[in-house]
């Protein structure tokens, strides 16, 4: 329990760091370069990057270590970022935001700051009799999180436990419409009931639609509704929520007393000013803040402020940008006669500041809702409703950005209309319009929301698809072929029919050019066309056949190891660890060596890295461990076995049950097993590192900590799991003899060993003029083919060997 509230601590300060830092940079990023402020973004991504570690968590250790990285070489640079930079900044913590946001661990223990950042989508009640699956597939495909309420009592106790981003309502339950509208408004009375509520019902009469308002809704739907047109409002009606941290405005006012207690009270509103007390700079700063609005003071000493509002309605880039003017209530009547500033509205002064901020939440609400409106008209086809062709280019640029953070792959689809020309040719080009606008429609119930399509060109739909490839992509590509295929487009008179070819290219590298991904992606359409049958054709990009071969290797391996479990084609050696310091006590590492089915023996290496997380490597782990306590039942002697450990072992709980049983059975002292684990292995998996610890030390078992001396912080994590036996890395033995640099790090590191307790152990030694330098620099152990080549039998001669 502790632990998961630990780990809860740890995931709530990471998403808290992630809110400082994401406020940072947007302000370095809009307002301000600083070289201090980045500095302090570097510290900022290294503290995260402690928690990610803490957390053990890999997708989070990856992210954090690319953003301190990433962070640490524009620090470097003495420069700010250029653009390429920015975006590959703000793409890390996009996705660590993403990662964060849908990671289930986070749940009660997350503070309401970061709940902006981290739930971008909010949940939505949907309150209904029955079950209406089209509208709930289109909310979770917006990637909302959808609870699904069929009783107005279970609805009830819902909103008494906690408020919703929104809810959807259909009011025609069995006990009447006036039963759901009366259970809203007395929510709105006894808990303030304050969110986004929208209305679906059968009634479309004035009484009803006022009853509706009475209670608080945001929307009426009559049915039958369009989900897409609900889907549509909702997400404006959210718009305050989803981009909480988002608005900026610009002040312009020469008194800086006062435009900074305007910019404190915005700031108290979760809005970021920007203060201009130059209004000669106006336009530069507008064209580097980029702000949502501006509140300009006309009492300006330098200029006249009717006539700046005019310059800047003047300015094609800024023409529909809304403004606030704050005037004396004497200039009132002077400004609304002379003043033509659209988009603007007129305050007079002194405007209470809870009045202006209210304001200015208002005209905020009204102009993001009004630019996305604008941003559907000019990003989206007319015919189809799919983005248009400049739109999605820059989701494909966003897209292959985000490889290797968000999105793992990402394949583009080239869906081509083969008789679309025919259609018009002999239908006209009204009824070719309706067939594309209802393939269109089909296409987009199919796909989810991270699914993005397009109208390309004339007769050819694109499709981003993240994070599929192989046989999962084939049948979504079958699905798209076969439902843009099956049955007739009617269109008046007509009854016409489809047909496709459809074109894959793939990715997994964001290195990759998106105009050589189009490339591909119409080549593949082509020889689409040209294949009989099917008609689809995926291109895949080297780095993604590099993958499919080595996943194809991979289970060919984990099989061929089935196999050698199976038959029995396994088999242990042994080598000797002697002592440099007159210690006899018998001491090998146990080695594992397997056989295929020609008789030829496997590189272990080749074996280990298939299957150390994978349920294999657990069994071949085990049955090492069997075979040695076996072997040391039979011996009756004081030797230690030395045995290495995979990961997915180490993850095992029942390891420490199972030992337990096996030590008992045997009656083999647990003193004389040493588990073996890398200390890159320990370091990514502390978790799991002190668990297994715990278990093996409880009986009695020894640890050795293999691979020592090249990581971060090799000497605080053996202060931490405090290992019997220390194995140093092979890159501190090769070459030993000439290289005296290195010699100074061995000395080094063995003196902090010593301090520690754990005796070291130097493996691969294979020359004799390596010997008295180990000896001179205090190394207890040594192994290596110097003293023996591994063997099947134990037959080395520890009381003869004298260094």
């Amino acid at each position: 329990m502790n632990q998961a509230k630990d780990q809860d601590s740890q995931r709530l300060q990471l998403a808290n760091h992630l809110k400082l830092t994401e406020d940072l940079w947007q302000k370095l990023y809009y307002v301000k370069w600083n070289p201090k402020s980045f500095a302090m973004l570097a510290r900022l991504a290294q503290e995260m990057l402690k928690s990610a570690q803490i957390l053990g968590d890999d997708r989070l250790i990856n992210l954090t270590a690319q953003l301190e990285h990433h962070v640490k070489i524009c620090i470097t640079a003495g420069t700010p970022p250029h653009e390429a930079e920015r975006q590959r900044l703000t793409a890390l913590l996009d996705a660590l935001r993403y990662l964060l946001a849908t990671d289930h661990a986070v749940g009660a223990a997350e503070d309401l700051r970061t709940r902006p950042l981290l739930a971008p989508q909010p949940e939505i009640f949907l309150i209904a009799p029955d079950e209406k699956p089209y509208l709930v597939a289109k909310l979770e495909d917006s990637a909302y999180r959808v609870r699904k309420i069929n009783s107005l009592a279970e609805a009830e106790q819902r909103l008494r436990e906690r408020i919703p981003g929104a809810a959807i309502v259909d009011v025609d339950f069995p006990e009447g419409p006036e039963a759901a509208v009366g259970l809203i408004t007395t929510l709105r009375e006894q808990i303030r009931l304050r969110m986004p509520i929208l209305f679906l019902a059968e009634r479309n009469d004035m009484a009803a639609r006022l009853d509706a308002v009475q209670a608080g809704s945001a929307a009426y739907f009559n049915k039958p509704y369009d989900s897409d047109e609900v889907l549509g409002v909702l997400r404006e009606l959210l718009l305050p929520q989803t981009a909480q941290g988002y608005y900026r405005v610009l002040i312009v006012n020469d008194r800086p007393a006062e435009a900074w207690e305007i910019a404190g009270a915005l700031e108290e509103q979760g809005i970021t000013p920007l203060v201009v007390i130059q209004p000669l700079q106006v336009l530069r700063e507008i064209h580097q803040f980029r702000p949502d609005l501006l509140i300009i003071d006309l009492d300006i000493k330098e200029i006249s402020g009717s006539e700046l509002a005019r310059v800047i309605a003047q300015h094609r880039e800024f023409d529909i940008l809304p403004m606030i003017l704050l005037c004396f209530p004497a200039d009132t009547a002077h400004y609304l006669i002379t003043l033509d500033a659209p988009g603007a509205s007129l305050l007079a002064k002194p405007a209470p500041i809870s009045y202006l901020c209210w304001e200015v939440r208002q005209r905020l609400y009204r102009a993001r809702a009004t630019r996305v409106k604008l941003n559907l008209l000019t990003e989206n086809d007319s015919v189809s409703g799919l983005f248009n062709r400049q739109r999605f280019l820059t989701l494909l640029e966003r897209a292959i950005e985000t490889l290797g953070l968000r999105t793992q792959s990402l394949a583009l689809v080239f869906v081509m209309m083969d008789n679309l020309r025919a259609i018009r040719d002999s239908a006209g080009v009204a009824t070719a319009d309706e067939v594309v606008g209802q393939a269109a429609s089909r296409l987009r119930q199919l796909l989810t929301y991270e699914q993005q399509a397009a109208r390309f060109s004339d007769a050819i739909f694109a499709v981003l698809v993240p994070n599929l490839l192989g046989e999962p992509l084939l049948r979504l590509i079958r699905r798209i072929r076969d439902t843009l295929e099956t049955g007739f487009y009617k269109v008046g008179e007509h009854a016409l029919l489809l047909r496709t070819s459809i074109g894959v290219a793939t990715a997994t590298d964001r290195g990759q050019d998106p105009l050589l991904l189009i490339q591909r992606a119409d080549s593949a359409c082509g020889l689409a066309r040209e294949v009989k049958g099917e008609r689809l054709y995926v291109q895949q990009d080297p780095n993604a056949a590099k993958h499919d071969h080595e996943a194809s290797s991979r289970a060919r391996m984990l099989q061929q190891v089935e196999e050698i479990i199976e038959h029995e084609r396994l088999w242990l050696l042994f080598q000797p660890i002697a002592s440099m310091r007159g210690d006899a006590n018998e001491r090998y590492e146990a080695l594992l060596r397997l056989r295929d089915s020609e008789g030829q023996e496997i590189v272990p290496g080749s074996v280990f890295g298939v299957v150390y997380n994978h349920q294999l490597g657990q069994t071949l782990d085990r049955w090492v461990i069997d075979h040695a306590l076996e072997i040391l039942r039979q011996r009756r002697q004081t030797t230690t076995l030395f045995i290495k450990i995979l990961p997915i072992t180490m993850q095992d709980r029942t390891f420490s049950g199972w030992l337990r049983e096996r030590l008992e059975q045997t009656g083999v002292e647990a003193q004389h097993l040493v588990f073996a684990v890398a200390e890159a292995t320990a370091e990514r998996s502390l978790r799991d590192m002190f668990a297994f610890l715990g278990g093996i030390k409880l009986l009695g078992c020894g640890f050795c900590l293999d691979r020592f001396g090249r990581g971060t912080d090799s000497l605080g994590l053996l202060k931490n799991l405090g290992a019997d036996y220390v194995k140093l890395d092979m890159y501190f033995v090769n070459n030993l003899a000439k290289d005296t640099k290195k010699q100074a790090q061995l000395r080094i590191l063995v003196e902090g060993l010593e301090t520690l307790g754990a005796a070291t152990v130097v493996g691969g030694v294979e020359e004799v003029k390596t010997m008295p330098i180990l000896w001179s620099l205090g190394v207890d152990l040594i192994q290596g083919f110097f003293l023996q080549r591994p063997y099947r039998e134990m037959s080395y001669d520890f009381s003869g060997a004298a260094f």
